[in-house]
């Protein structure tokens, strides 16, 4: 089964979910794959000579994007390799992990015996981690497996048109009415995160490519959710799940790029940030495995802040913004270590 990383400027993330993998992947046949978007050079290089097997596909966009991280006056394309993504999984085996480099293993996972039952049982996604939100799946369990659980998605509608009316066009007035009536509401909203997830997941390659019929270079969760439905809708049989435990964490302490993080009072350049924290994964500063399997170790990171005094990425603001990221989390039920 192929592992699948989507890969951006932050190869010290990377390097520790590939030796997460290395540590709890068992009795299986697997390649690593990793599909990157602008990951400077001598840092894939690194990477290289770490985990000598990978096989590292870089996006179209590649050149453009590592020419505005080494000159921070240059505006960074906000364009997502959709294409590299669609090439990759095309050419994956029928079910693959999809990974992101922020995200790493925290437990074992045999993932030979995992493809035979989920081809077995129909399955089109299995969730490896909902970060302890239950709205994020599904409590109706239809069948339990040794590993993970088949559930029944809990949706408010598997009709795509009428999703589509409530939960994607209308906004404002109309969708205030709506929760007026309740018929509109965030719990019965995010429920449809049960049959979707942007990563930490084993995806059916049919189902994978499902979800992104009709989009151009910008992520369209929407419309993605309306695809899911969509299928949903024209394969009854179709089936979804989730590890009986989550079985991969994911990173509060820093984000590929400035895009949908900028907080009020708060002022940190991510390009920056990843910058110095690159650097000192390269110069062997920063042991990405101290503190694992939780997150990386926060005091490393401040230190390394602290020791380089950059204002567009000092420790105070840096620290700030990961409280704020966090909050946008907590606030809809998920629980962060």
């Amino acid at each position: 089964m192929d592992i699948i990383i989507k890969s951006f400027n932050r190869p010290y993330c990377l390097d520790r979910c590939i030796k997460s993998i290395r540590r709890f992947v068992i009795e299986s046949d697997y390649r690593i794959i990793i599909l990157d978007d602008g990951t400077p050079e001598k840092f894939l290089k690194k990477i290289l000579e770490k985990h000598t097997d990978i096989i590292i596909l870089k996006s179209s966009l590649y050149d453009e994007k590592v020419s505005a991280i080494n000159n921070e006056g240059q505006t960074l394309n906000s364009k997502v390799p959709i294409d590299l993504w669609i090439d990759a999984a095309k050419d994956a085996t029928d079910y693959f992990v999809l990974l992101e480099d922020d995200i790493w293993l925290t437990d074992y996972i045999a993932l030979n015996d995992l493809e035979v039952l989920l081809r077995n049982n129909n399955l089109q996604m299995l969730k490896l981690y909902w970060l302890g939100n239950p709205i994020l799946i599904s409590d109706n369990i239809k069948k339990k497996e040794a590993f993970f659980s088949i559930y029944e998605p809990n949706l408010y509608t598997a009709n795509p048109l009428l999703y589509k009316f409530i939960f994607v066009f209308f906004k404002f007035k109309i969708r205030k009415t709506l929760a007026f009536f309740n018929i509109y509401n965030r719990s019965r909203a995010l429920s449809y995160y049960s049959i979707y997830s942007v990563a930490g997941a084993v995806f059916k390659r049919e189902y994978f490519l499902s979800l992104w019929k009709n989009h151009t270079n910008t992520i369209d969760e929407g419309l993605q959710l309306y695809n899911a439905v969509h299928f949903l809708n024209k394969n009854k049989n179709a089936a979804f799940g989730r590890t009986n435990k989550e079985v991969v964490k994911t990173s509060f302490l820093s984000a590929a790029t400035n895009q949908h993080k900028n907080y009020e009072n708060v002022s940190i350049n991510m390009i920056v940030f990843n910058k110095i924290i690159n650097e000192a994964w390269y110069e062997g500063q920063l042991d990405v495995m101290d503190n694992f399997p939780n997150d990386m170790n926060p005091e490393s990171i401040q230190k390394i802040l602290r020791d380089k005094n950059v204002a567009d990425a000092s420790e105070n603001e840096w620290k700030k913004w990961v409280e704020r990221f966090k909050r946008q989390y907590t606030s809809f039920g998920c629980i962060i270590d």
